[in-house]
């Protein structure tokens, strides 16, 4: 038994295994086309996954710049650190994603 790489998902798995355990691509039986597909619908849905947090992450940084600009008045000055962490995580979060939507269309 020797481990080779699932031509879907590229995860580790069992050359007798009849289809992968981690993403579930049936490699007995499947052609070469029929396998390509299946990984490029993987790489879409990673892809989609990557851009939803992108966007998430420009969500999470209009809030916190609204919040800035519009606080309570009670507990401003908490509302305030408050306001600069989302930016500050919203900014740093779609950094991240943009930078990883950029390794995985290099793959």
């Amino acid at each position: 038994m020797a481990i080779i790489q699932c031509i879907v998902c590229g995860k580790r798995i069992s050359n007798k295994a009849e289809s992968c355990s981690h993403c579930g691509a049936k490699l007995k039986g499947s052609t070469e086309e029929q396998l390509e597909r299946a990984a490029h619908l993987q790489r879409l849905r990673k892809n989609r996954r990557l851009q939803s947090l992108s966007f998430l992450a420009v969500i999470a940084f209009a809030a916190g710049f609204l919040l800035k600009f519009f606080t309570p008045a009670e507990n401003s000055e908490i509302w305030g650190q408050v306001a600069l962490y989302l930016m500050a995580a919203g900014f740093l979060g779609y950094v991240v994603m943009r930078v990883w939507i950029m390794l995985n269309k290099r793959k």
